[in-house]
């Protein structure tokens, strides 16, 4: 898993030292900025999961910067923890209202500081890490789910589910109307995902009409029964002509992997399981093919 960058944008060197030392040992890296302009230029070159912010900076103050990059489309994703040894109401209001997703008064505790920084991170990503479409974990997510399931040793299974005949029937359609497809789809595996599991299954939403499933080996037939179930039952209240689409699966095992390799092995295995059940899809109903 990638390191998360915190950038740190405070002229005082005694804080900054601090909170990098703080933030360091909580497992954080940490880039630090001088001033407010040195705190723009970071943030686009390392694109970090978290900034913190002093508000009183040389050069460009710390509303200014919230204010940019807030107002700029692709840096307003960044979230940012203010600081500022002024601490009335009226300051903390400017602090949110210029784009501040939480504010600390100086002087703070620096373990109040890497809580509160752990849990902006953790919100962040997770809103990051999901598909627009489905609001279900997107692909960044999936690698981190497979990551965790290698690191734990455990026996665990890998489902790629995707509909055969999507890309003519999106296109007799249109876009918005096959999103709606693939809106129900996500709502529909996730919700065999939780009966077959009892409510401890992975899905994520790779793109277009491709999910993957992160779950145990016995779980794998129930939850992929009551995926065709629910596609079959509820087909006919899709847009347009649905009756072309079916549903194909590939399964992948963990088995004799290890963290440093198996990530790519186990896309190996589902790519290999995919063409074959691809190749089989013939009739309206889930064909799916185990590595």
């Amino acid at each position: 898993m990638l390191l998360k960058k915190i950038v740190i944008a405070e002229d005082d060197d005694a804080i900054a030292h601090m909170v990098n030392m703080a933030l360091g040992d909580a497992g954080f890296l940490c880039l630090r900025a001088r001033d407010g302009d040195e705190a723009l230029k970071l943030v686009k070159a390392h694109d970090p999961d978290l900034l913190v912010l002093d508000v009183m900076m040389p050069r460009v103050d710390g509303l200014e910067v919230a204010r940019r990059l807030k107002a700029d489309v692709m840096w307003s994703r960044t979230p940012i923890l203010m600081l500022t040894a002024l601490a009335s109401t009226d300051d903390q209001v400017a602090g949110l209202e210029a784009g501040a997703d939480a504010y600390m008064s100086k002087p703070f505790d620096l373990r109040e500081m890497s809580a509160r920084v752990k849990a902006l991170v953790r919100a962040a990503r997770r809103e990051r890490n999901r598909n627009p479409t489905t609001n279900l974990p997107g692909s960044r997510a999936i690698d981190e789910e497979i990551e965790g399931a290698l690191k734990s040793g455990k026996p665990t299974a890998a489902v790629h589910i995707d509909i055969l005949n999507f890309d003519s029937y999106s296109d007799s359609i249109g876009i918005a109307r096959s999103e709606d497809t693939v809106k129900n789809l996500g709502a529909w595996l996730l919700e065999a995902a939780r009966v077959a599991s009892g409510g401890g299954a992975f899905i994520g939403h790779i793109g277009g009409s491709d999910f993957l499933a992160v779950l145990s080996p016995e779980h794998v037939e129930p939850f992929l029964s009551t995926a065709e179930a629910a596609f079959d039952s509820k087909r006919s209240a899709l847009p347009g002509d649905a009756s072309p689409l079916h549903l194909v699966a590939g399964v992948a095992h963990t088995d004799g992997l290890t963290l440093n390799t198996g990530a790519d092995e186990l896309g190996r295995r589902l790519g290999k399981a995919m063409k074959q059940a691809k190749a089989a899809g013939k009739t309206n109903h889930v064909v799916w093919s185990a590595s």
